[in-house]
């Protein structure tokens, strides 16, 4: 390596070398950018991909970077917005419900004091109709009653 650097020093002087080394900085070496994380490397990286490649990707990275965090921003807005009305219909629904089953259960209610009624009214009828039966045996079996259901 020393050999190719005092070959370079007395071919094309301290200048030449200072230039190349120089241009080498600011822009890299050709085609070295395209072998794989070789950029990656520390001071091997800046002086194959060059300042202003480095400086651009550096640039291309931030650029990228805050529009990700642009977009990330907008679509956690909007799926915020979207679970906001997914659960505001969710709500409106169970409040439908809830009003469909609070009327059922007042019409279940009317039902069942309406069929208590009836069925007091039932008793009274019958108490007043046992009251009523005069005939001589009381409405209870009697012998003829024996007799006849025998026959069946």
């Amino acid at each position: 390596m020393s050999a190719v650097f005092a070959f370079l020093l007395r071919t094309i002087g301290i200048g030449g070398c200072a230039f190349l080394a120089l241009y080498v900085y600011d822009w890299g070496l050709p085609g070295a950018s395209r072998i794989p994380y070789l950029s990656s490397i520390p001071i091997i990286g800046d002086l194959t991909t060059g300042r202003a490649h480095s400086y651009a990707a550096d640039q291309v990275r931030i650029a990228t970077a805050s529009a990700k965090a642009q977009c990330e921003a907008r679509m956690e807005k909007t799926v915020a917005a979207f679970q906001y009305d997914a659960l505001a219909a969710q709500l409106a629904e169970e409040r439908r419900r809830r009003a469909i089953a609070d009327s059922l259960a007042a019409g279940a209610e009317q039902r069942a004091d309406e069929a208590l009624k009836a069925k007091a009214k039932a008793e009274t009828d019958l108490e007043n109709r046992i009251a009523a039966d005069t005939d001589p045996d009381g409405g209870r079996w009697t012998e003829e009653d024996g007799r006849w259901n025998e026959k069946r």
